[in-house]
């Protein structure tokens, strides 16, 4: 639950909002004046700002109550009783007044012209979600990264876009605040964000957002900066927080499983699992004792869980000395001549996977 503190001047609220910002907020206080202004170049009127701040133990809260009555429509709510990333999304995602939003996290920043050019485009589009692309900010250093899709600006049919398996695609990166969605599509398929998780929030969401049958289009549209490397930021700490993965990824295979096409696309979630998995284990040493004895634990536990029928199409195209470690961590493999596993390439009746993006006809017309 969340107490508002409003210091919005309603005489300078001339339009109701049609897109809503959500914004959750904790310890942010050395980058939320960059954030906000860069907020303040927003031409529309018509934009809801609404910041979410999550016990900040800092002045995160008091720049943020300063900020508001400079804006024509924005608040600050405060979390009470949960706490969290998703938690604060929520809360904003129930107060928002616009049938669309949109998330920015308290540590990046946007470009000017972005939200107005992003809600014009998504109104145009007449879809459920609308994703767009963004820049990798660390230190002085800028990468654009793109959404692996060559179908753009028109409605897709996502299923048609989340495989190879072993090739990056639009369902490994699962980020809200890299999209702008219809809220009342959000509410309606339940797409909340699961408060229990801590860390890993974006891909069991992701998931579910890409198997709801909504209406979806990609953007040749990039205006949001996402700083890496934040001290303060939950992927730096070493605390059980950090193993919230596992459970994200239990969620998301509950999910796929009960999907109509849960053959199609388990070997995807499986994959994307273990490779996770391998990432995080290559970074156990980040993590404290109890932490790194719990991870070697869930780590066992998920490898015996693997489908052994599923294991093909899962590691066929996987480095040996990344099979070697999973075989190590407990995952049960025969005879890796036998799977073919030196290959780089899989027969074609073994993992009969193609690039969507190369079909004549990806987009739905």
């Amino acid at each position: 639950m969340a107490t508002s503190v409003s210091r919005k001047v309603p005489s300078r609220v001339t339009q109701a909002p049609r897109l809503s910002v959500v914004v959750p907020l904790r310890d942010v206080a050395p980058y939320l004046p960059v954030l906000l202004a860069t907020l303040a170049r927003t031409e529309r009127e018509d934009v809801e700002l609404l910041f979410v701040d999550d016990h900040s133990a800092d002045a995160t809260p008091a720049i943020a109550e300063a900020a508001v009555g400079r804006f024509p429509n924005a608040r600050l709510l405060r979390l009470d009783d949960t706490t969290g990333l998703s938690a604060g999304r929520n809360r904003g995602l129930d107060e928002a007044a616009a049938p669309v939003v949109t998330f920015l996290d308290g540590d990046d920043w946007i470009a000017p012209g972005y939200l107005d050019a992003a809600l014009a485009r998504f109104e145009a589009r007449g879809v459920d979600v609308m994703r767009v692309d963004h820049t990798r900010v660390a230190g002085t250093r800028r990468e654009v990264v793109r959404n692996p899709i060559g179908v753009r600006g028109v409605p897709v049919d996502v299923r048609d876009h989340l495989l190879p398996v072993h090739r990056p695609t639009i369902v490994d990166f699962p980020t809200a605040w890299g999209g702008f969605y219809r809220r009342d599509f959000l509410l309606d398929r339940g797409l909340r964000f699961a408060e229990e998780l801590l860390t890993a929030e974006d891909r069991d969401w992701w998931w579910r957002v890409l198997l709801s049958d909504g209406r979806i289009s990609f953007e040749d549209l990039n205006g949001y900066r996402y700083r890496r490397g934040v001290t303060t930021s939950l992927t730096q700490i070493g605390d059980a927080r950090q193993l919230h993965y596992f459970d994200s990824l239990d969620r998301t295979l509950a999910v796929v499983s009960a999907d109509r096409e849960a053959d199609r696309f388990l070997p995807k979630v499986w994959r994307g699992y273990l490779a996770i998995l391998l990432s995080q284990h290559r970074q156990a040493e980040r993590l404290h004792l109890h932490a790194r004895r719990e991870q070697a634990r869930r780590n066992a536990d998920v490898l015996a869980r693997v489908p052994q029928h599923l294991l093909h199409r899962i590691l066929i195209q996987m480095s040996g000395s990344d099979v070697e470690v999973l075989r190590s961590l407990g995952l049960a493999v025969p005879d890796p001549t036998v799977l073919q596993l030196g290959k780089r390439r899989a027969p074609a009746d073994v993992v009969p996977d193609v690039d969507p993006d190369a079909i004549v006809g990806g987009a739905v017309r």
